[in-house]
């Protein structure tokens, strides 16, 4: 695996930044129900998860 690809920022900047920001609001939003309850810690990880996985598409989507 390609660890530098998968660590660094796609390019153009401003594509990646926008599809990050959207993928965190959606699965916020989506998983509300789950991490709400939880208080501020179970949020605070939902927020974690939710960057990575955002991370890990945006740079999927513009791999293509």
């Amino acid at each position: 695996m390609n660890w530098k690809w998968l660590l660094s920022a796609a390019e153009p900047r401003a594509r990646y930044v926008l599809l990050v920001a959207v993928g965190v609001v959606v699965m916020m939003t989506v998983t509300y129900s789950i991490w709400a309850p939880g208080g501020r810690v179970m949020a605070a990880f939902g927020a974690v998860v939710a960057v990575i996985i955002s991370h890990v598409s945006a740079k999927l989507i513009m791999k293509q």
